[in-house]
C-alpha cells in the first residue's frame, strides 16, 4: 500500500460523511422549493456542501500531522453512539428552553421531511467553516511544525467562532443573543474537545445529535406549541 493510499484509508470516514453530506445536498436542492434557507440564505446548499467537503479534507490532513486531531475513533460502538445522542438531546434542552421564553421566529427551521436531508448536509458545511478550517488556518500561524500542542488560545479563539457568528446574526439583540452565545459556546466546546480526543466522527455526529432534537423534533414541535 503506497502513502496516498494509506492516507485515504485513515481518513476514510470523512470521505464517507462528506459523500453523505453531499449526497443530502443534492437530493435537498431536488426536493426544496427555489427560496432562502437557514443559515445559508440564497447561497445553494449542494454547492456550499461540496466546497466544505474539499476544504476540510487539508485541513484535517493538517490537523493530523499536528496531532490536533484525536485518533481514537468514536462513536466506535452503540454504547459509544448512545452517549453522543444522549450529550446531544441535553445540549439541546437550553435552546428549547430559550425558545419557550424568549420565542424564536416560526421559519427558523427546515421542516420534515427536507430537514432530514437539509441538515447532514448543513452539519458538514458547519463543522468545516466553525471548526476544522480556523483550527487549521490558527494552527498554521502559529507556526506548529512538531507534534505539541496547539496554543491553548488557539483552541478558545476556535471555540468561539460560531458562537460570535450566531450572536451577531441572532433574531434579537438582547438577552436572546446572549443566551445564544452561551449555548452554542458550551456546544462547540464540547466538539472541539471530542475533535482532539476522538476525531472528527464524534464531533460531526454530536453535531448531528444535537440538530435531530433541536431543529427536528422541536422544531416540528414548536409549531404546534409555540405558534
Amino acid at each position: 500500500m503506497n502513502k496516498l493510499q494509506q492516507v485515504l484509508v485513515r481518513n476514510l470516514g470523512y470521505i464517507f460523511i462528506s459523500a453523505i453530506a453531499c449526497a443530502s445536498a443534492a437530493f435537498f436542492a431536488l426536493l426544496h422549493d427555489a427560496g432562502p434557507i437557514p443559515v445559508l440564505d440564497v447561497v445553494p446548499l449542494y454547492q456550499a456542501t461540496v466546497c466544505a467537503a474539499f476544504v476540510g479534507y487539508p485541513c484535517l490532513l493538517f490537523l493530523r500531522s499536528r496531532a490536533i486531531c484525536g485518533s481514537k475513533a468514536m462513536p466506535a460502538n452503540l454504547r459509544q453512539l448512545a452517549a453522543l445522542i444522549g450529550l446531544g438531546a441535553m445540549l439541546a434542552v437550553p435552546p428549547v428552553t430559550i425558545d419557550i421564553f424568549s420565542r424564536f421566529p416560526r421559519d427558523i427551521n427546515v421542516l420534515v421531511p427536507n430537514a432530514l436531508l437539509f441538515y447532514p448536509a448543513i452539519a458538514l458545511v458547519a463543522e468545516v467553516t466553525f471548526h476544522l478550517l480556523p483550527l487549521a488556518t490558527l494552527t498554521a500561524l502559529t507556526g506548529l511544525t512538531s507534534k505539541r500542542t496547539a496554543p491553548l488560545w488557539v483552541f478558545v479563539v476556535v471555540v468561539f467562532v460560531e458562537p460570535v457568528f450566531q450572536a451577531t446574526y441572532s433574531y434579537d439583540s438582547g438577552i436572546q443573543a446572549w443566551l445564544v452565545l452561551a449555548n452554542v459556546g458550551l456546544i462547540s466546546a464540547a466538539q472541539i474537545w471530542l475533535f482532539t480526543r476522538y476525531g472528527f466522527g464524534a464531533m460531526i455526529t454530536l453535531r448531528l445529535a444535537f440538530y435531530f432534537f433541536w431543529h427536528v423534533a422541536w422544531g416540528t414541535a414548536r409549531l404546534a406549541i409555540l405558534f
